[in-house]
């Protein structure tokens, strides 16, 4: 029995020893990524405050539902309409769609952190769009100013552009690429088509983290504030153009780059930049400067539009020969907010009722504090 005993007792022991046990190392949930994205649209610090304040405030709240919550919600059911390239016949359907492409991210932004579940459609159907007129062989073949009607794609893709998977943004990086080579190759000029061309340079240099396209924006800048501001803040485009929805609209892309400038290296350097002077001592801030008594004091400082425009085309406008109206400029009113605060005075001087709860979306968000 003693042996019975001891047998059974090697085999326990033998068992035991066969089948140690293994310490099990907890596994750590992965955490949602809540680094703020910075963007080409919109700061986090802005957000932050619109977020914050629409908890308490009424005007906030019902600005937020109406200005971004609704109009990013109507853009989920749409299917994008795509086309080869930009012409004149459809800029306005690509611009629309760029827009609607820019609210779904940023009301993907206004989720993200606390209703991830929610952002998701948002941050899928900009991912989706953006692939899709890639993957259709949208090109750009030369430079025109028809090319703006894609600046909120390129918003839409600095916002999620670090979260999309590696073989997504390697797409949309070639693709940007693509046209980035387009622009840099371009013919420089003097007008709005060179600030235009800058937009889409810093754009794209920012957006691919592009030391070299960043310093040839630089140089190409600071050529193109030597021949596009003028003697006392006249701006190339008024004097060949003699409009001044012509110094607004080239004054709406100088507000872009200030925007990509203050978000990507900071405001002080937007500041600092946006100050900066050319070789005749006029700035940009002097440009706005001129253009302020015909926004504040129409009535007191008149300006026929196009009257001596080195454009023929331009006589067959609707305001050729006709007082410039102050109202017809608040796009990039709402542009410049960002860069010139005092801009807030303007846009009440053309509405007395002009406030952040009542803009577009640039105007909502730019609307200094």
């Amino acid at each position: 029995m003693f042996v019975s005993i001891f047998v059974l007792f090697s085999a326990c022991k033998k068992k035991d020893q066969s089948a140690p046990v293994v310490p099990v190392t907890p596994v750590t949930p992965v955490g949602q990524d809540n680094r703020f994205p910075v963007n080409l649209l919109v700061d986090s610090v802005t957000l932050a405050y619109i977020k914050l304040e629409a908890v308490s405030n009424a005007d906030m709240s019902t600005a937020v539902a109406t200005i971004i919550n609704s109009s990013s919600l109507a853009a989920l059911s749409k299917s994008p309409t795509l086309f080869k390239e930009v012409d004149a016949d459809n800029f306005s359907n690509i611009s629309n769609q760029a827009t609607d492409c820019k609210m779904l991210a940023l009301r993907w932004l206004m989720l993200y952190e606390k209703s991830p579940a929610e952002a998701k459609p948002y941050f899928d159907k900009v991912v989706s769009t953006l692939l899709a007129w890639v993957n259709f062989g949208n090109i750009a073949t030369t430079h025109l100013p028809n090319e703006t009607s894609y600046l909120g794609f390129y918003e839409a893709y600095s916002v999620v552009r670090s979260r999309m998977t590696t073989a997504d943004r390697s797409k949309m990086d070639t693709w940007i690429n693509a046209r980035a080579l387009v622009f840099r190759n371009f013919a420089a000029r003097v007008n709005n088509w060179e600030t235009i061309r800058m937009n889409f340079l810093y754009y794209f240099g920012y957006l691919l983290n592009s030391q070299s396209l960043l310093d040839y924006a630089a140089s190409a800048y600071t050529t193109l504030l030597n021949v596009n501001l003028m003697e006392g803040g006249k701006s190339e485009d008024l004097i060949s153009r003699d409009a001044f929805a012509y110094h607004a609209y080239n004054l709406a892309f100088y507000a872009r780059i200030f925007k990509a400038k203050a978000y990507f290296e900071g405001f002080d350097v937007m500041n600092a930049f946006k100050n900066r002077k050319n070789n005749i001592n006029v700035s940009v801030q002097d440009m706005m400067n001129y253009w302020k008594p015909f926004l504040i004091d129409p009535v007191n400082n008149v300006h026929i539009e196009f009257v001596n425009t080195n454009y023929a085309p331009d006589k067959t406008r609707t305001d050729y020969n006709k007082p410039y109206v102050p109202s017809s400029s608040v796009y990039a009113l709402e542009e410049l907010l960002l860069a010139f605060p005092e801009t807030t005075g303007y846009l009440k001087a053309i509405s007395a009722s002009a406030s952040r709860y009542n803009r577009k979306v640039s105007g909502f968000l730019y609307w200094p504090r």
